[in-house]
């Protein structure tokens, strides 16, 4: 099964050659403002490929797709798994994904630090594929001389020992690096430049 990765395309995505694959998943951030306008447009375009399964994990700019907004969102989203704190099941394979930082209540989706450990201990013990917008801290998380991963995040999937854990967020730290059995994915698809868009990674699984 291939799975075709991407984030953080921020109103951009048109600008992206997207290869066929069984699975394509977008790891958050696909809006700038997070309006409804910005929201429609990304969704027509994502299920315009024909791509079997199409999943998507918001992040902290995609305001729009909290809980109270979804009903409006009927018709574009009815061929999207759409992943916030829950899983899917793909060919036996299981997904999960979260959209939640430690950014704090101003950001879409956004915890306090105070919350952000217990978050994390929710994520399924038999995950094959973890997709979160947050990165793991330490790992392809680095930004404007920082690190905005986060370390309760990374304790939880090296206990998990994913195959795949697929995020975005640090926008100049696109690549992956595979520690003990688990691939680590930062998909995002533009620096914080947005100039010369990152190829989308391709996976098999």
């Amino acid at each position: 099964m291939k799975l075709v990765c991407i984030a953080d395309t921020h109103t951009r995505e048109k600008r992206l050659h997207i290869p066929f694959g069984n699975v394509l998943i977008h790891a958050g951030d696909f809006s700038e403002t997070g309006t409804l306008r910005e929201t429609k447009a990304f969704l027509t375009w994502f299920t315009s490929h024909n791509h079997h399964h199409k999943i998507l994990v918001p992040g902290n700019h995609d305001f729009f797709l909290h809980k109270e907004n979804l009903e409006k969102l009927t018709t574009y989203l009815k061929d999207v798994h759409l992943l916030i704190n829950t899983s899917v099941i793909i060919e036996g394979y299981h997904f999960w994904g979260s959209p939640n930082t430690s950014l704090g209540k101003p950001w879409a989706f956004g915890l306090e630090p105070s919350e952000i450990e217990q978050h994390w201990k929710q994520i399924p013990r038999q995950a094959n594929v973890i997709i979160t917008h947050n990165p793991p801290y330490d790992i392809l998380d680095h930004t404007k001389n920082h690190r905005v991963g986060c370390p309760y995040l990374k304790k939880e999937v090296q206990e998990i020992q994913p195959k795949y854990h697929i995020f975005g967020h640090a926008h100049d730290n696109y690549g992956n690096i595979k520690l003990g059995k688990t691939t680590y994915i930062n998909a995002t698809s533009f620096d914080d430049k947005f100039t010369t868009p990152n190829e989308p990674v391709v996976l098999e699984l």
